[in-house]
């Protein structure tokens, strides 16, 4: 059975009533958490992280590199509180650094789905996103499975919980869908993509639109890789530049093909529009140009993110 087949029966397995998604990549297996491909079909390797050393797959059918290990949310909300982006001032301070990339997320939604009104923040930290979102009159929500960040972004007058996966969200359900659902630098935590993009579907309207702000740096990984017989040190410091506390990276062709697998129609792809800040750093800012350029002029993506529109289709 081809990779693309088994996607399809996992997303189509949780898309089914009563199915949630898995609670451990270990409960996932046989199949890559990431395309849904045979697990025997991948290469382990160690790699050193945020995390510190541990065990990851790459996929020999996607390309996907990710974390083997038991997903667990209060363990993945403890680490994340660690982080800058799970502390209350580092977490407020880049709500105003990412500035550049809610704008432009907004501009997207605007010209997508220019009726919408509604909006369902997955992983929304400390509200950047849902606060721009307001001034330009949408209703939004979030949910995230930091406490202190759903306490802060309720005390800002929105509805927000606690959540360890979307099949388990209760501001929004198939009865109640929303417009827009936005992921913006949360999928890298995702211990099952396909899962979790099927638990999305129903929470958009038919018709609505799904935003993500991806990161896709598996292509640094590779050529960290390769360095190491050379550069064993180097290596090790560019992978774990790329690889930051995620517990995944996928090519973006990958991703896109696993977004479609899951129902989804791509409608564009803006690697420029993941940029985060104009006061991003030099590298940051020319890695973003090249790839917007080359994923324009030659399809090829060698950008370190991108920002993906994709619309859940009409019945």
């Amino acid at each position: 059975m081809s990779s693309n087949a088994v996607l399809k029966q996992a997303a189509s397995r949780a898309m089914s009533p009563g199915v949630s998604a898995p609670r451990s990549v270990a409960e996932a297996l046989p199949i890559c958490p990431a395309c849904g491909a045979p697990e025997n079909r991948a290469t382990q390797l160690r790699v050193f992280s945020a995390r510190g050393e541990s065990t990851w797959g790459k996929c020999n059918d996607c390309a996907a590199y990710y974390l083997i290990g038991d997903y667990d949310c209060a363990a993945e909300a403890a680490h994340t509180v660690h982080m800058p982006w799970g502390q209350l001032q580092a977490g407020v301070e880049l709500n105003d650094f990412k500035k550049r990339m809610y704008d432009a997320a907004l501009a997207g939604i605007k010209m997508h789905a220019p009726a919408a009104k509604t909006i369902l923040d997955v992983g929304c930290s400390f509200g950047g996103f849902l606060l721009e979102a307001r001034k330009r009159g949408y209703d939004g929500m979030g949910v995230d499975i930091v406490p202190e960040a759903v306490a802060y972004v309720k005390q800002h007058g929105f509805d927000a919980e606690e959540c360890e996966s979307m099949s388990q969200c209760r501001l929004a359900s198939e009865a109640n869908p929303v417009d827009v659902l936005t992921v913006l630098d949360a999928h890298i935590y995702w211990p099952n993509q396909p899962a979790e993009l099927a638990a999305a579907w129903k929470l958009i309207k038919p018709g609505g639109l799904l935003v993500m702000r991806v990161i896709t740096k598996s292509h640094f990984v590779a050529i960290g890789r390769a360095l190491q017989p050379v550069a064993p040190g180097f290596s090790r410091r560019f992978i774990r530049r790329s690889v930051i506390d995620h517990r995944f990276c996928m090519p973006l062709r990958s991703l896109l093909k696993t977004i479609s697998a899951c129902g989804f129609q791509v409608e564009s792809v803006v690697p420029r529009d993941a940029q985060h800040s104009d006061r991003s750093s030099a590298a940051v800012r020319m890695l973003f140009a090249i790839g917007d350029l080359s994923w324009k002029m030659l399809g090829c993506h060698l950008a370190p993110g991108a920002m993906i529109y994709a619309r859940k289709p009409v019945e």
